[in-house]
């Protein structure tokens, strides 16, 4: 068996085994805040790039909303965002 085809195969093999991508987008910003509805909260970034407008992950760098978020949908306008219905990804 060649080196190119056992590559091809544990590429493959992991391929299978990892978990599956559930954003249809992503959008990595600056700053943010979020607030809690009692359900999920509502992300507001500024210094914001990326796309995608529902199902989306979103990394905020620094402030209180600073990590990984997962909106339902969001919407972004001039390096601003506003997420609905996030919660930590």
């Amino acid at each position: 068996m060649s080196l190119s085809r056992i590559a091809a195969t544990g590429l493959l093999a992991i391929s299978f085994t990892a978990a599956p991508a559930w954003a249809d987008g992503s959008h990595e910003c600056f700053s943010g805040v979020r607030t809690w509805d009692g359900e999920y909260y509502t992300l507001s970034a500024s210094g914001c790039a990326g796309a995608g407008y529902y199902q989306v992950t979103v990394i905020v760098r620094v402030g209180e909303a600073q990590g990984a978020h997962f909106c339902a949908n969001v919407f972004s306008w001039n390096g601003t965002l506003t997420g609905n219905r996030c919660r930590p990804a």
